[in-house]
């Protein structure tokens, strides 16, 4: 099958993903786009599957309204789909973000397009948290809900347990949810807030880390330069190496970091969390003396930047700034200014040099 068309001339019976993100994004040829237009005038359920993904793309351009409900567009194209009857679309808790302007990046539109596409695909998986709980449908398999760079998006579980992913991070929900156990695993950054339930604990599973719920709110972050970091708003937390017993769990409270270091070890930091912790939920970017590793890495997640520094007498420098909304330009003029470096971008690229005034490390 190529270009969403088989060989015989026919529909397919599931569309050509990748030609479909083409066509959505305005990047098919000629030939392709008339082969698309073909298929979709005998599949009308396929030309609303392309118009539900179209409205959901505009969602994250400056123009679009901003109450455009993504989910619900989801939920009427995929009901046109056939979708299982046991199987629900659950609706976006808008309440797990802050309803200032979301932070919007320029992004390839390909790259857009085969992200929305993929949401779909992830979202037949998902079940309404409205359902009693004692007749919740457990997942028949693990799902998966990713960011993009400089995306920031939530959910709300069947448990009723709240979920706000940080920009180019995901959140795997393991297979048999909410039967006797809760868990999930974290790749960059996340935040909880769980509905406590002893009988079945809720764990974090990030990097080397195992983090169980005492009934708390919580961040986790799995990329730390130090370690997998824990950061801990409401409740308590027990945080340790995976694999080991429950005994051997470090107790974080309200206002207190913990990171588990490479080696198993947690470092504790009592009370020395603030609201910079969590402020990338609001889409702040906080660097509070930042290492250049962690300036690196947040660089590639909100602006999708590639942020080179080679020179040994600013690789040790650390950065304290606030960036709120600005423009990927505005930033880096900043970390320039901050450093006494020069700066040369080159696309997706930019390499930190010093200033021809200074000395160039050996």
């Amino acid at each position: 099958m190529t270009d969403g068309i088989s060989n015989s001339g026919l529909p397919p019976s599931s569309p050509d993903w990748e030609a479909l993100a083409r066509h959505l994004s305005g990047e098919s040829s000629p030939e392709e786009a008339e082969r698309i237009q073909a298929m979709l005038a005998v599949r009308p359920e396929d030309r609303e599957l392309l118009e539900g993904l179209d409205r959901m793309i505009s969602g994250i351009s400056p123009n679009a309204p901003e109450d455009l409900d993504v989910e619900a567009a989801l939920q009427k194209v995929k009901a046109r789909r056939e979708l299982a009857p046991s199987l629900r679309l659950e609706p976006r808790d808008a309440s797990a973000i802050p309803v200032s302007p979301p932070v919007r990046w320029r992004v390839p539109m390909t790259a857009v397009a085969a992200v929305a596409l993929l949401a779909v695909g992830v979202a037949s998986w998902l079940t309404y948290r409205n359902r009693p709980r004692e007749q919740a449908v457990v997942p028949p398999t693990s799902r998966m809900i990713a960011t993009g760079v400089g995306v920031r998006d939530s959910m709300r579980l069947a448990d009723g347990s709240k979920v706000v992913i940080g920009p180019l991070s995901s959140v795997i929900i393991a297979t048999g949810y909410g039967a006797d156990a809760r868990e999930v695993e974290v790749r960059g950054n996340a935040w909880f807030d769980v509905v406590h339930d002893e009988r079945r604990p809720f764990t974090v599973k990030a990097g080397n880390a195992a983090i169980v719920d005492l009934g708390t709110q919580f961040a986790v972050q799995s990329d730390a330069p130090a370690g997998v970091l824990v950061t801990v708003s409401k409740g308590s937390v027990s945080l340790r190496q995976m694999n080991t017993p429950v005994t051997q769990g470090v107790i974080l409270k309200a206002g207190d970091n913990g990171i588990l270091k490479s080696g198993g070890q947690v470092e504790t930091r009592r009370g020395s969390a603030s609201e910079d912790d969590f402020a990338w939920r609001s889409g702040r970017l906080v660097f509070r003396d930042a290492s250049m590793d962690e300036v690196i890495a947040s660089m590639r997640k909100w602006y999708g930047i590639e942020l080179r520094v080679n020179d040994r007498s600013l690789v040790t420098r650390h950065l304290t700034a606030t960036f709120a909304d600005e423009s990927p330009g505005r930033v880096l003029e900043v970390i320039r200014l901050a450093l006494g470096a020069e700066i040369d971008r080159r696309g997706d690229t930019a390499i930190v040099r010093p200033s021809k005034g200074s000395v160039r490390s050996r």
